[in-house]
């Protein structure tokens, strides 16, 4: 029983740090939960992929440690590309290699696309109503179909351009400042801190129509951050119901709804004032008839007015859940990608100089950075993908849930069976890429591998069904942004660490932070 009760308490350690008397409260309660409850969580007698030996009550919980994509993967170099993990009572498939997606994802698509509950979801994001996290169903499809029809379609992405090129244009200005401020010897800027700034801000803009601050500290700023820390937090209670008193305890699920009782006051009167200004035909005065430039909130509720003419009837709650699904991925992922590539490039000075070499000489022969001619940055677009190999924004995509029985890789894998996709091993998989640990942007060229959904091994955005509609906002401002900074600034570490390796350690989440935030020297440059 004490390697049980170690594991258990490892486990809620990596969840959330306790006081001593909460620990020996825990303690207590587990004893009697153990006591009490001895139901041996059989799986019935199927032929099920390899799984490591589990723990009573916990199954393999207290394996995923403190960065789950690091553990599974370890396991799977044991185990198998395909493993079998009971995690608390739920029964849980872990796909870490191309082959094993592509077998699940290929034939099974419709069989393993939709997402199993989640109570945090339900929290946040107005009991799933948005199109990450809700069930595969006619409700999804109908959301998604606005999303991809009328919100991300390459025509709107186009039309919120003039914002992208902008907001950047501001980051440059800001950055160019502090280094003519502070001169040679002390240009450091935080960038992390930056991008965040910069890609909330472009969101907010084709969102909302509007920023919530010029310093990033409003209350808007800090909720959203706090929006998407959570969305990445695990309630014990989802795995071990019995120990559904410990989300409780440490009063997780009250801060979720503190966080988005605050988001939705918000929400609600942004579209409150889109709601009066089309009332008093204010927006038409802008924009006639035409739904061209219009932010994401008019495009909704014009939606939400002409509804039966799409086929999908939206509320006002899930007008504000699709709305935080942009910010959730069109600010977290797109920031840490953009940090990710900074961070390699730096790390690996050669590669930073040929990326910038491309930069430049395209950007000074034609005059002006286009997105034209970003696409004929090709060096600068293999770093892109090769960042997202190593270091995809989401290393386990959202999971997945079967909602009947399939065969797969010679297993039978029961209905109601969670599928996890670790991204992360998959990039590094050596039975996939040559050198996988290594940062080589030339495996990519002449390549026709993309991140776009066809290719098993590189899935940074999802597969199938489930693949993130918004891959054509984000990857427009992630090539833009990187190919501005790289064009205007001579990029180094500050001299307190110059010459000591570049700390890649990560932080939890559901999106993978670095663990230091990325401060460099930004000189600029000139022809």
């Amino acid at each position: 029983m004490a390697p049980i009760l170690s594991a258990l308490f490892q486990f809620l350690h990596n969840l959330s740090p306790l006081s001593i008397t909460q620990y020996i409260f825990l303690l207590i309660i587990t004893i009697l939960l153990f006591i009490f409850t001895q139901t041996s969580f059989l799986t019935p007698n199927l032929s099920l992929p390899p799984s490591p030996p589990s723990f009573p009550l916990l199954g393999h919980l207290h394996r995923l440690g403190s960065h789950p994509h690091h553990s599974l993967q370890k396991l799977s170099t044991l185990y198998g590309p395909i493993m079998y993990l009971r995690l608390g009572t739920v029964p849980t498939v872990v796909l870490s290699s191309a082959y094993a997606v592509e077998k699940s994802i290929r034939f099974n698509d419709t069989a393993v696309a939709s997402r199993p509950h989640s109570a945090v979801a339900d929290i946040l994001l107005y009991d799933s109503t948005d199109v990450a996290f809700s069930p595969y169903g006619e409700y999804w499809r109908q959301a998604r179909r606005v999303c991809v029809l009328h919100l991300l379609s390459m025509k709107r992405v186009q039309s919120f351009g003039f914002i992208r090129d902008q907001e950047v244009s501001l980051l440059i200005e800001k950055i160019r400042s502090i280094s003519s401020r502070n001169g040679r010897c002390n240009s450091a800027v935080n960038l992390s801190q930056m991008l965040f700034k910069l890609t909330n801000d472009i969101v907010c803009r084709a969102a909302l129509g509007q920023k919530f601050s010029d310093d990033g500290t409003s209350k808007a700023h800090s909720l959203l951050k706090e929006f998407i820390t959570h969305l990445g937090t695990t309630l014990v209670g989802e795995h071990v119901p019995c120990l559904g008193w410990y989300d409780w305890l440490t009063g997780i699920k009250k801060r979720m709804r503190k966080t988005a009782e605050g988001l939705d006051s918000i929400f609600e009167s942004i579209i409150e004032e889109h709601v009066k200004a089309k009332r008093d035909g204010l927006e038409d005065d802008k924009y006639g008839d035409e739904m061209e430039g219009r932010d994401v909130v008019d495009i909704l509720l014009n939606i939400q007015e002409n509804g039966d003419d799409i086929g999908v009837s939206l509320g006002r709650n899930n007008i504000k859940a699709i709305i935080l699904d942009m910010f959730a991925a069109g600010t977290d992922t797109v920031y840490t990608a953009i940090e990710w590539t900074m961070a390699e490039l730096i790390k690996n000075p050669q590669e930073m100089k040929r990326v910038q070499n491309e930069v430049r000489s395209v950007v000074n022969t034609a005059g002006k950075l286009t997105d034209e001619l970003v696409e004929k940055m090709t060096y600068l677009n293999a770093a892109i993908k090769e960042t997202f190999r190593l270091h995809p924004p989401v290393p386990l995509l959202v999971p997945r849930e079967s909602t009947k029985g399939i065969e797969l890789m010679g297993y039978n894998i029961p209905a109601g069976t969670r599928f996890i996709i670790n991204a992360w091993a998959i990039g590094r998989d050596e039975r996939t890429w040559e050198r996988a640990d290594e940062f080589m942007p030339e495996r990519f060229l002449g390549s026709n591998v993309d991140y776009k959904g066809q290719h098993f091994g590189l899935i940074p955005f999802g597969i199938g069904r489930r693949i993130c509609p918004g891959i054509g906002f984000a990857t427009e401002t992630i090539v833009f942004a990187l190919a501005t900074l790289l064009h205007h600034f001579d990029w180094d570490l500050p001299n307190v660490i110059k010459g000591k390796p570049l700390d890649m350690s990560e932080i939890k989440g559901i999106t993978v932070h670095r663990k230091l935030e990325l401060i460099l020297e930004a000189q600029p440059y000139s022809i």
